[in-house]
């Protein structure tokens, strides 16, 4: 999954920039291919299709311990629970976060290319590729990687998982359509867990030469927004971390049977 996703966030991004076939986003227009601008907007597009592979990779990764009765051997060990769920959830953010150097690539491979317009394409730097990462995608991937690595914890079903995504995905349509409020795109942009609201409000009113060499600066709205949402990813993994009951299902059954009669060793 992990390179099926690589290769086509690549394919997808790098056809963006190359072509006028794939647009993400919306048009480039008269900005440059590869410009930060474009390198942020893209980012952003590809983090909510990306919700479904950072869930595939949140989820399952604790999932599966239920479904192959591996959490019998985890849940006996002297391990912690802290370690137990906060381990599984860095090691499948980590995965998830790692897939978006696909799109870095072909931003900048793509601006490469010898079919392309010299005076359409900017010089590389690397401070727009490292803070997309930084602002956009990690706190994205941290942010949609806790609510759902949450649910598939709690519920241990990956159908409840993916409904739990659906209902996300209809909540955050239906918050999107707020935006051309003038009298509500600031709350729009704060409650926007992808940050994409932010983005769009802060850069407006850009022109051509700001997109093409600038960068959002990272206070204000987008900041408010990042911290926000951060703040929910931590405090739906300490109630996970509360709720959590490290025991198999058949470990609890066993304890309630046991239960009425005064339980002995």
């Amino acid at each position: 999954l992990f390179w099926f996703a690589a290769a086509f966030f690549f394919l997808l991004s790098f056809a963006a920039v190359t072509t006028d076939v794939v647009s993400i986003g919306g048009s480039i227009g008269s900005v440059n291919r590869n410009a930060p601008y474009v390198l942020m907007q893209i980012l952003l597009v590809v983090t909510v299709i990306g919700t479904f592979l950072t869930t595939a990779f949140a989820a399952t990764s604790v999932y599966r311990d239920f479904e192959s009765q591996a959490d019998a051997i985890f849940f006996s060990m002297p391990l912690r629970k802290g370690d137990y769920l906060f381990g599984r959830l860095f090691g499948s953010l980590v995965v998830s976060w790692l897939v978006y150097i696909a799109v870095l690539l072909a931003v900048a491979i793509g601006g490469m290319m010898p079919w392309l317009e010299p005076e359409r394409v900017g010089p590389f730097h690397l401070s727009p590729y490292v803070f997309s990462m930084m602002a956009f995608v990690l706190p994205t991937v941290i942010i949609t990687g806790a609510i759902f690595f949450a649910i598939a914890t709690l519920t241990r079903s990956l159908l409840y998982t993916y409904a739990g995504v659906m209902a996300f995905f209809v909540a955050y349509a239906t918050s999107a359509l707020f935006l051309g409020d003038l009298e509500n795109r600031n709350l729009t942009a704060l409650i926007d867990p992808y940050g994409f609201g932010a983005f769009e409000l802060v850069t407006r009113y850009w022109t051509v030469t700001e997109k093409n060499t600038g960068l959002m600066p990272l206070r204000g709205i987008l900041l408010a927004n990042r911290l926000l949402w951060l703040g929910v990813a931590a405090a739906i993994m300490g109630f996970t971390w509360a709720r959590f009951n490290f025991t198999t299902r058949a470990g609890r059954t066993g304890q309630r049977r046991r239960a009425p009669a005064g339980g002995g060793g």
